[in-house]
């Protein structure tokens, strides 16, 4: 019973009562608060964790829509404009480059996934250096790319371009296996290294600018870092699974600024890979940079490389 000595006790007890009440709806409040925030925050993770999903195509492969129409004329080099078939009525777009002198040897060279083979033919491109490296060159665009057929790369699709460009190779120039050399620079090392372990008697195996696996390389770009990388991607290109079964001799550069595929990816690729193989770094070169960076002296480090091969 209230203390009627005291006047002030109902008052005491009317305050706690409130004060109680309001600890409790200030707590309700803030769990609210907590509950809402977190739900914003799964919801945009699983939000962006699918769009992540089901983009991941075209965030492997954003070709670009708008580019000069360049080709290796423009650069004084003789050329043959190609679109072989594959999968039925779809193509591929390709060039095809004699050698300036005597080669037997083709180079079947798959590049990144930034650009067409139009970009190549620039002053700045990647083209003139291919040239100087002395063998024949059939260079591929993906269907997606430039003007090869529309849709959207895969893996399984960029593989089925390049054993069509192989096929042209083997079966209407009538080139041996044995003198096709398979190069590929980044994304491109990924067909680059299927064909080779899909032809063990293959001239040789090129790789510039090389990634261990998709999922691997996907760890350098930060905000991906917070999704399952291995669970979500299905464009894996793992090169370092692949790379160990390959007996091809197998040539591996990067530059040791590369952020995107570092050095200790091609380290791992050089560990795994059979014998006779060579490693070269290219010093202060970066990701994109590596040819330009690379210069005369990477042209003389893969043309040995080429040379050395029987």
């Amino acid at each position: 019973m209230p203390n009627r000595s005291d006047p002030y006790s109902d008052y005491r007890t009317n305050m706690t009562k409130a004060l109680a009440d309001g600890d409790s709806d200030r707590k309700r409040t803030l769990r609210k608060i907590l509950t809402t925030v977190l739900s914003l925050l799964i919801l945009t993770y699983v939000g962006l964790g699918a769009l992540f999903y089901f983009q991941q195509d075209q965030m492997t492969f954003p070709a670009p829509s708008q580019y000069a129409n360049a080709t290796p004329a423009d650069v004084g080099i003789a050329f043959e404009d190609l679109h072989i078939p594959v999968a039925g009525s779809q193509q591929v777009h390709a060039w095809w480059i004699p050698a300036t002198g005597p080669s037997d040897k083709v180079l079947l060279m798959f590049h990144g996934n930034g650009y067409v083979l139009e970009q190549t033919a620039g002053r700045a491109g990647e083209l003139m250096p291919l040239h100087h490296l002395g063998p024949n060159l059939l260079l591929v665009d993906y269907r997606g790319y430039g003007s090869s057929s529309s849709g959207i790369p895969n893996e399984p699709r960029v593989y089925e371009d390049a054993r069509a460009a192989l096929g042209y190779l083997l079966n209407q120039r009538h080139i041996p296996i044995h003198n096709v050399i398979f190069m590929g620079r980044s994304i491109g090392t990924g067909p680059a290294t299927q064909l080779a372990l899909e032809h063990p008697d293959a001239g040789g195996l090129i790789l510039e600018s090389a990634f261990t696996s998709v999922p691997e390389a996907s760890k350098a770009i930060w905000y991906l870092r917070v999704f399952p990388l291995s669970l979500f991607i299905h464009n894996r290109f793992d090169n370092l699974s692949k790379i160990g079964p390959v007996h091809v001799p197998v040539f591996i550069t990067v530059g040791t600024e590369d952020t995107l595929t570092p050095p200790k990816m091609a380290d791992a690729l050089f560990q795994h890979a059979n014998q006779p193989k060579r490693l070269y770094l290219v010093p202060g070169a970066d990701h994109n940079g590596i040819v330009a960076t690379g210069g005369e002296t990477l042209e003389s480090q893969i043309s040995g490389f080429i040379d050395s091969l029987h």
